[in-house]
């Protein structure tokens, strides 16, 4: 095995700039972003949380055109203020850890592509992502982002499968903090 594409992460090695921190709102991707934050702070790295929203896309029906639909602003404000309040959870914990963060939102119908292009757009050296552990058929019907990230990424992507525990302490936190888990 070639050693040049190996990267040591340990304090004092080749710095890796910042972390990206991606999460989908669900109590599994907080879990796994509140466990990236821990793993920055040993790192002394920053990190960026990430959320992408998929485009708008206004629905056309054999019968027409619905008459209560938002339009594109207001669709775009009203998702944009619901990924801030995902983000905002893992910025608050980083900040109790003392790790610097920022958070950028991006409306992309294609979150694997839209992770590996927000790292590379906020020169993190790394990506950090939730994984639901699906296998065989339930991965090939619902997709993996974190699978798609890691076949897409050129930097290293830590994959975490947070336990049932850490699932049910970032429900909590997010009932804490009036977000629907």
């Amino acid at each position: 095995m070639a050693t040049g594409n190996v990267v040591s992460l340990q304090r004092g090695g080749p710095t890796l700039g910042a972390m990206l921190v991606p999460t989908d709102g669900s109590a599994l991707s907080i879990a796994a972003a509140l466990k990236a934050v821990e793993f920055a702070r040993r790192l002394q790295l920053p990190i960026v949380a990430f959320h992408s929203i998929p485009v708008y896309r206004y629905p056309v029906y054999l019968g027409g055109i619905p008459f209560e639909y938002p339009s594109e602003a207001d669709y775009q404000q009203q998702c944009r203020a619901i990924a801030e309040r995902y983000l905002d959870l893992v910025i608050n914990a980083a900040a109790a850890r003392s790790v610097a963060a920022s958070k950028r939102i991006e409306f992309n119908s294609a979150p694997a592509p839209a992770i590996v292009e927000a790292a590379r757009h906020g020169n993190c050296g790394m990506i950090f992502i939730g994984s639901h552990g699906r296998g065989g058929l339930s991965r090939v019907f619902l997709g993996s982002v974190a699978l798609k990230t890691l076949t897409l990424a050129q930097i290293p992507v830590m994959v975490d499968r947070p336990t049932p525990k850490e699932i049910s302490e970032a429900e909590e936190l997010m009932s804490q903090s009036a977000i629907e888990p």
